[in-house]
């Protein structure tokens, strides 16, 4: 089976017009070098699932007598997933085990010995495995000693990347897996299937293989996977006759070219006098290059021209794109077909001009081309929020291109702050919304926690609260459950950002800009409602909260829904409370004035839900470990977010109180009320746990690091970082998303013991780092 109904999104503007498998690769579409690999491990009859331009596919292979197999053809009407598009051709498949494979990856795996690994397992399922140098864009599979699958991390964060074995999506399956798989349905190899088999305890494995393997994914993986075939990294036919080392070549080539090996020249190339072209260069059929221009570590696709005196590093130019005289290309530039650099035009790093596109003589061009839209880098950081500056990186072209991606799945919910930055922003996000065809919908309320609400409560696909305070914008994303993001739609958001493409609807499929009709009032008495603890029988309890920012005033007008009485500033005999971080963290002041920190605060919501019979709850993957003993004393169960999946995201998201400042503060009051206790009574009935930060720059791979850590502590890593239980004390490790370094948190009964395993483990950290480093810097010599 080849699964080859890919449209390439993310490879475009090289894909745009053609199924992702046709991309060409040295003469010819990426798959017709998978047929050729299967082929040459003895596959003869190969099926074939397309969905998007299926006769294009179909037109160029035809039957596959050419190649030397057989082709029969599946065509999807809708996309069904990986498996259930595999589902529908059972039938054909009959009741034999079979291979499938991607068409549009690059590899030279040995195939046979992953057949013969799955014969002598009895496999039901054998998943190939490849050892990746940076797998945080995959699919991690943790295996046993016997090559037994334990464990998937979909996607991983950086603080779950504990192995480097990476889901190719070449997979051997045996009729009784699929049996699993419901007819008709959407369903996924990975997603679906696995975890399923996994479950049941059947016989899935997984064979890490040598050789080559790489997802074609974007353009710059494809000019990657380009350049390792011309220096031998993976062995593909070449196609061509070999004319010298490293020169593929369809006509003799005169000796005074300036050519410099690997390079692969196609039929009917012209290359002009004085040029120099390579090393790691493909030219394809009927690309020119002009005189003195300088090509090296590109792709000229058919047709397309490098004019006199250009330069091109590391540039693609798909078929019958031009550079004209003087035009620089920097690393990452593409041209689309029929797009033109002008005279002198610098196009920058990583700048794309679509189809048919221009960047104008002597310009120096900084953004992508589309349909006029600027491209952006930004980026989630470690809590979900993407950061930026006013004026610098986040300023109103990048919110349209955000608007426009949002947009394109429909309605969206938006808010800001009230300052004029703020607005300004949220207003070009509605623009690119409505533009791409969604629908926006505005609300008036002024906090982040708010907005979240807002998400919940209107079951919104997507909503973004635009918060910005002293020129810093912080931009808040919530799914239809309130909470925010899961990494999985954050990294297709960023990956549909980094393409700088606007999503344009026509002429009466704009969407519209609507006001929701939710006030302040409104949220705050469906917090009060869905925190409180048996709200007929509460007492009136008084507190303190601030209103000088717009999470403590959210927070002020929750309590007040409850029924409290409200004073601004804390004073002996009552509780104080306070949010931040826009509204999701929240700290308090006993009775006595000492303070209560997040992580005790947390504990005790957790008390309170075992108290209150609950049985179980789910916290962050950072959560102190008192909330385990708290839980434990009750026979109760703690589900932490990426350990426990989709359980304990649900759960989450049906305790807001534990995510959430203003709800937290009025399940700890409604308790206060219920019971008659202050909130100092409440809080020493909670285990304490001394906590020490630490944060350890790393100079090398954050991910190897972290599996060594797995290696030495001999734990099987379950969800975001390592949680390691080290006698009276927790330590907890993960990698930062924004920058190299590893954060350190230890705890423990006392602050001695949680400094010194802090300290402990920020030394052998850094000893890890270091030998990692030199061992990185010797096969680099090699």
């Amino acid at each position: 089976m080849i699964m080859a109904g890919g449209e390439g999104t993310r490879l475009r503007p090289l894909s745009l017009g053609r199924p992702k498998p046709m991309t060409p690769l040295l003469g010819r579409p990426v798959m017709e070098h998978i047929i050729n690999l299967l082929r040459s491990h003895g596959v003869g009859d190969i099926c074939v699932t397309l969905c998007y331009k299926p006769q294009a596919v179909m037109d160029y292979f035809g039957s596959g007598e050419q190649l030397g197999v057989r082709l029969t053809w599946f065509t999807e009407e809708e996309p069904m997933g990986t498996a259930g598009s595999v589902k529908a051709c059972m039938d054909h498949l009959g009741r034999e085990d079979f291979l499938v494979i991607s068409g549009d990856c690059v590899c030279d795996l040995d195939l046979t010995a992953l057949l013969h690994f799955h014969q002598e397992r009895g496999a039901q399922a054998t998943l190939a495995l490849y050892r990746h140098p940076n797998p945080l864009e995959y699919g991690l599979v943790l295996t046993g000693g016997e090559g037994r699958v334990e464990r998937f991390v979909e996607k991983p964060g950086w603080g779950q990347v504990f192995t480097d074995q990476i889901n190719t999506g070449i997979y051997l399956l045996s009729p009784a897996a699929m049996d699993r798989v419901p007819e008709g349905q959407v369903f996924d190899f990975g997603k679906d299937l696995f975890p399923a088999l996994l479950r049941e305890g059947a016989p899935l494995y997984g064979l890490p293989l040598e050789g080559y393997w790489r997802d074609m994914g974007d353009c710059g993986a494809y000019l990657d996977c380009a350049c390792d075939a011309l220096s031998g990294k993976v062995r593909l036919d070449m196609g061509l006759p070999k004319r010298s080392a490293g020169v593929w070549s369809a006509q003799p080539l005169p000796p005074e070219l300036n050519l410099v090996p690997p390079c692969w020249v196609g039929e009917g190339v012209s290359l002009g006098a004085g040029c120099l072209v390579g090393p790691h260069t493909v030219l394809e059929r009927g690309a020119a290059v002009g005189e003195r221009a300088m090509v090296q570590r590109s792709v000229l696709l058919e047709n397309a021209a490098a004019g006199p005196r250009t330069t091109l590093y590391g540039a693609i130019l798909c078929r019958d794109a031009s550079a004209r005289k003087g035009a620089v290309l920097n690393e990452g530039a593409v041209l689309g077909e029929n797009a033109l650099a002008e005279e002198g035009a610098i196009l920058l790093e990583k700048v794309k001009l679509w189809p048919g596109q221009t960047a104008p003589a002597a310009c120096r061009l900084a953004r992508s081309i589309t349909s006029g839209s600027q491209r952006t880098a930004l980026r989630f950081s470690d809590g979900g929020v993407i950061r930026g500056v006013l004026g610098e990186d986040m300023g109103p072209e990048a919110m349209m291109a955000l608007g426009s991606v949002l947009g394109a799945g429909g309605q969206v919910g938006l808010g800001c702050s009230h300052t004029p930055g703020a607005g300004m922003l949220a207003r070009a996000a509605a623009v690119g919304v409505a533009a791409a065809g969604g629908d926006a919908l505005t609300h008036s309320l002024d906090s982040p926690v708010e907005g979240a609400g807002a998400a919940a409560r209107f079951q919104l696909p997507a909503s973004l609260f635009v918060e910005e305070s002293e020129g810093r914008v912080y931009l808040h994303f919530f799914g239809q459950d309130g909470l925010p993001l899961g990494r999985e739609r954050e990294r297709k958001l960023e990956h549909a950002l980094l393409q700088g493409e606007l999503h344009r609807a026509r002429s009466g499929q704009v969407g519209r800009l609507r006001q929701m009709e939710f006030s302040q009032n409104q949220w705050a008495r469906g917090v009060a409602e869905g925190a409180a603890l048996r709200r007929p029988a509460l007492r009136r309890v008084t507190v303190a909260a601030g209103d000088s920012t717009p999470e403590d005033r959210a927070l002020r007008a929750a309590l007040s829904a409850l029924g409290c009485r409200l004073e601004k500033e804390w004073r002996p005999g009552i509780a104080a409370f306070q949010a931040r971080r826009g509204g999701f963290v929240l700290t308090a002041r006993d009775e006595q004035g000492a303070e209560v920190d997040p992580g005790q605060l947390l504990t005790l919501l957790a008390l309170i839900e075992m108290e209150n019979g609950a049985g179980k709850v789910a916290v962050p993957a950072g959560a102190s470990a008192a909330v385990e003993l708290v839980a434990a004393g009750y026979g109760g169960t703690v589900l932490r977010l990426d350990r426990d999946g989709d359980q304990a995201s649900a759960l989450y998201a049906a305790q807001p109180w534990l995510s959430q400042a203003p709800a937290a503060a009025v399940r700890i009051c409604s308790r206060m009320a219920v019971s008659g206790q202050k909130l100092e009574a409440l809080v020493a009935k909670t285990p304490r746990f001394s906590a020490w930060r630490r944060e350890i720059p790393l100079s090398s791979d954050r991910g190897r690091v972290m599996q060594a850590l797995a290696r030495e502590s001999a734990r099987v890593p379950a969800g975001e970082g390592l949680r390691l239980r080290t006698g009276n004390g927790w330590v907890y490790l993960t990698p930062l998303a924004r920058r190299s370094a590893l954060r350190i948190v230890a705890e423990g009964p006392d602050l001695e013991l949680a400094a010194e395993l802090c300290d402990f483990y920020a030394n052998r950290t850094a000893e890890l780092d270091r030998a990692i480093s030199e061992q990185c810097a010797q096969e680099e010599d090699k």
